[in-house]
């Protein structure tokens, strides 16, 4: 079951990341021009501060999934059913504590960010509004379980598609009816959650119907037991938000809202990446926990080994675009004032290219509950990181941030985490490290192409730069076809393709 569905699941989150870059880019230059660089840099700001919050639900979201996943992969539907409910009604607490608590975003977040003048009662319900967002998609924590337990991405990103065409749609209605103002993209961003959560409702019943609500199947004692696992993952989660949360209240704080403004802008191209790499790592996280609960460790570790190799090598064909292109992007995309933002641009997204490689590795230690010593180092290399953004920030600026922030990831990613998935297996330390290389001659190869094509043919429309970087996308998936990808892998991708067309073939 779970391998089955890894086709449609990597289709649906194609279209998805392709849905989700033209809305993202469109909506972030319309709102650019409606609300202006300094308020706009509030938007991702509020969806920083929002993340902060989504440390008390990180850990209750992975430990759900893995429990449930195991309960529902060994028949036990009396243990389903009780992990169901019980993380049901905790995530209704938990929502509404994190309404709560951001109640002092209303009234307060002038005290604690740089707000541009006279937009302090619009940044406040924005944040509140978008913590709102954030707490109804917590609600929806145990049916996106569900969906996960089952390996359904397809129908989990029919909801994220369905939750971005929400968003759009309540920004233009909005912004038509009276004139632009912060808090309708927090409304925006609540109706969102709204839709998407709506469609995971229905699927979870579909996929699941004998699990179903019920108030009587609460447990403290699934609660505690779920949260041995969701507890260090909260530790972690912790980290996480100290190593790719903080940079955009560090521009804000250190080198003010007009710059913090620019950086938002500037990482809306890597945080795309991060989140389709994020999509794409999920697909493979039930099956390494189907394997591992299976007793079948080394199919697991070919398994592993396999998704770190082939995430990283796709993964750098949009790097190296991204960042061979990233002059003519700003250039084409928010005018020629901004082009001299492109070494920011390409320093905060190169190291995505190892660093994103390795997130399938994260579901080992989930899998074999190894995850007291990934906590604390996150945490550790989310302080290191703090203060070494805010040491360069002073030094240099923008710069300084995107610096930092990719160092310190390099050094947990490319050292702790691999290294670690080895160890807790009982393997030799080079097990996951030998995926490195062919990596960084693929994100090489790709940017140089990227690189000397933006040079030679110069980009200054939409239309060019599109067609210029397909070009280097097609380079880079020969290149990957041919060079990258091993025999057994080509063979295997063939053999997929030829059952499909028999198939497809054959008579009804």
């Amino acid at each position: 079951m779970a391998q089955g569905k890894l086709g449609a699941n990597l289709v649906s989150n194609v279209a998805f990341f392709g849905l989700n870059i033209v809305v993202s880019l469109w909506l972030v230059s319309y709102l650019v021009r409606q609300l202006g660089v300094a308020a706009y840099g509030l938007v991702p700001l509020a969806v920083t501060v929002a993340g902060y919050f989504n440390v008390i639900t990180a850990g209750l979201n992975a430990a759900v999934g893995r429990h449930l996943t195991v309960a529902m992969s060994s028949g036990d539907q009396a243990r389903a059913n009780s992990i169901f409910n019980s993380s049901l009604w905790a995530s209704v607490l938990v929502g509404l504590l994190m309404c709560v608590l951001g109640l002092p975003l209303l009234t307060h977040i002038a005290e604690w960010i740089t707000v541009p003048a006279g937009l302090e009662a619009d940044a406040g319900w924005l944040f509140f509004l978008t913590v709102g967002g954030l707490a109804v998609t917590t609600l929806g924590t145990p049916f996106q379980s569900v969906v996960y337990s089952r390996n359904r991405f397809d129908l989990q990103n029919l909801g994220n598609i369905l939750g971005l065409v929400a968003r759009v749609v309540a920004v233009l209605v909005l912004f038509h009816l009276t004139a632009p103002r912060l808090w309708h993209v927090g409304a925006s961003v609540l109706g969102a959650a709204l839709a998407t959560i709506a469609v995971v409702m229905v699927a979870a019943r579909r996929l699941a119907p004998a699990l179903k609500p019920r108030v009587d199947g609460f447990s403290w004692g699934m609660v505690r037991e779920i949260g041995g696992t969701g507890g260090w993952v909260f530790i972690s989660q912790i980290g996480t938000l100290l190593l790719i949360n903080i940079d955009l209240l560090v521009a804000n704080k250190i080198v003010g809202p007009a710059a913090g403004g620019q950086y938002a802008l500037v990482l809306q191209w890597s945080m795309l990446l991060r989140n389709f790499a994020l999509v794409v790592s999920g697909v493979f996280g039930p099956t390494i926990l189907t394997l591992h609960a299976q007793g079948r460790i080394d199919e697991m570790i070919d398994y592993a080994r396999a998704s770190v190799r082939h995430l990283g090598l796709v993964m750098a064909i949009p790097i190296g675009i991204v960042c061979g292109f990233s002059e003519a992007i700003l250039r084409v995309w928010l005018g020629p004032d901004f082009a001299p933002l492109s070494l920011v641009m390409i320093l905060a997204t190169a190291h995505l290219t190892l660093n994103l490689a390795y997130l399938p590795l994260h579901n080992i230690s989930l899998a074999t509950n190894h995850v007291k010593i990934p906590g604390i180092t996150q945490v550790l290399a989310g302080v290191v990181n703090l203060a070494l953004a805010i040491w360069m920030a002073k030094a240099w600026g923008l710069y300084g941030i995107a610096i930092a922030g990719g160092l310190v990831l390099l050094l947990r990613n490319l050292i702790f985490t691999p290294l670690y998935a080895a160890h807790i297996l009982a393997r030799p330390w080079w097990t996951f490290a030998r995926e490195v290389l062919p990596i960084l001659g693929m994100a090489a190869a790709v940017f140089a192409a990227a690189l000397a094509v933006s040079h030679l043919a110069h980009p200054h429309a939409w239309l060019t730069l599109g067609l210029s970087a397909c070009g280097v996308g097609a380079f880079g998936l020969a290149l990957l076809w041919a060079v990258f990808l091993r025999p057994e892998h080509r063979a295997a991708v063939l053999g997929k393709l030829r059952a499909k067309l028999k198939r497809g073939g054959a008579p009804a």
